[in-house]
């Protein structure tokens, strides 16, 4: 599972609420009634709990509700507001700079300053660390805050362009700035773009392009080779190679490996009680909720039409019984909804062990199968474990 983009949709239903209440405040306090500020100082002092502030509201606040509220001029605001409050921090040397950034959580700072420029990198920034490339540099106020402290330690003025940012998407956010005939630090550009670099830059683009044009079909195809269509989950020729990776590694370190056969209790009566079509979204869900039960390491897929292959790395029979318990309790526990009805369904499970009940991917996958149709002979939800056949 992946991280959902910091932009979901429910903060952006949050930045329309606070841009609201902040236009509401706005009316209802007028230029006579005059208000009392906190100090840099006051704010700065306070514990660490009511000091700290998630970097989603953050974000929120400086990149969606104050263009809301000032519009194109936010980020010149921005920039100059956390220029004059740097003043405030009082802080005589890069170091401090750098330790307080740290210590505020806005990134980590490296910078570099000689008698030709100012070379600002900033790593992990709070303003736009993750989020999603937009094609536009962002960190209006962190750049000011640094600015300002260049400004104060080096007594000259410093105006800096950000160079490089997540927004564009690059790794670290950079600030340039360079000396000047005045003796100031700032990053002046000439405008001059002949036309031998346009040409490059745009061959270079295209070539982007249909790189990433390529990357995009390979994928979808490896998504087809590899993955079952109908639940996501691997299909049984790539668990198979996966699965003898595992062996090879368990053969290596002495390790052992399970193989379980899951399958559905009763789910023919699911497709007799809705449809071919809402049983295959029963499957589904199912297989979801399998994927989010089982460890990161293990392997799973589709086998059959309703028979699920697990492969558990470094568990044996104590290992995958505990697992097997809490997986098909969990499993047992979920509501599946299609053709608007709800299901419940247990599953019965098989387990042979590598290398306790045989050395090679097929001959595990078929006593771990055996081993399930023996178990579920004898009532559904079940967990059984091969044992070879006894002698006659």
């Amino acid at each position: 599972m992946t991280d959902e983009p910091i932009r979901s949709r429910e903060e952006i239903a949050l930045s329309e609420l606070f841009a609201c209440t902040l236009r509401n405040l706005m009316e209802l306090t007028r230029p006579e009634d005059e208000r009392a500020w906190p100090s840099a100082a006051q704010i700065l002092n306070a514990s660490e709990t009511e000091a700290s502030l998630s970097p989603a509201l953050f974000r929120l606040v400086q990149l969606v509700l104050l263009p809301e509220v000032f519009g194109p001029s936010a980020a010149g605001l921005l920039y100059l507001a956390a220029k004059r409050f740097s003043r405030s921090l009082e802080l005589s040397s890069i170091q401090d700079l750098k330790s307080w950034f740290s210590y505020m959580g806005l990134g980590d700072l490296e910078i570099e300053l000689d008698e030709e420029k100012v070379l600002v990198k900033l790593s992990c920034c709070l303003t736009c660390h993750r989020l999603p490339a937009i094609g536009a540099t962002l960190c209006d106020f962190e750049r000011g805050l640094v600015d300002g402290v260049l400004e104060r330690i080096t007594g000259t003025g410093v105006v800096t362009k950000e160079t490089l940012c997540w927004g564009l998407g690059d790794t670290v956010c950079q600030f340039e700035g360079y000396l000047g005939d005045d003796g100031d630090y700032i990053y002046a550009e000439d405008g001059h773009h002949p036309e031998v670099q346009r040409r490059l830059l745009a061959g270079l683009a295209d070539q982007s392009a249909i790189a990433l044009e390529n990357l995009h079909l390979v994928s979808e195809r490896q998504v087809a080779v590899t993955r079952d269509e109908l639940t996501g989950l691997y299909n049984f020729k790539h668990l198979r190679e996966h699965a003898a990776l595992e062996l090879a590694r368990a053969r290596r370190y002495k390790r052992q490996v399970a193989f379980v056969m899951l399958d559905l209790d009763g789910f023919a009566a699911v497709n007799e009680a809705v449809g071919h079509e809402a049983g295959d979204s029963v499957l589904r869900q199912w297989a979801e909720e399998l994927r989010r039960q089982v460890r990161t390491c293990d392997l799973a897929c589709r086998y059959g039409a309703d028979e699920f292959l697990l492969v558990l790395p470094e568990t044996a029979d104590l290992g995958a019984d505990t697992a097997l318990e809490r997986i098909l309790q969990a499993m047992g526990d979920l509501r599946t909804e299609a053709g608007g009805r709800t299901f419940a369904l247990t599953a019965t499970a098989g387990v042979a062990t590598f290398p306790d009940d045989g050395n090679l991917v097929e001959e595990l996958v078929a006593k771990a199968t055996t081993t399930m149709y023996v178990a579920k002979s004898r009532g559904p939800g079940r967990i059984g474990f091969y044992s070879p056949p006894a002698d006659v």
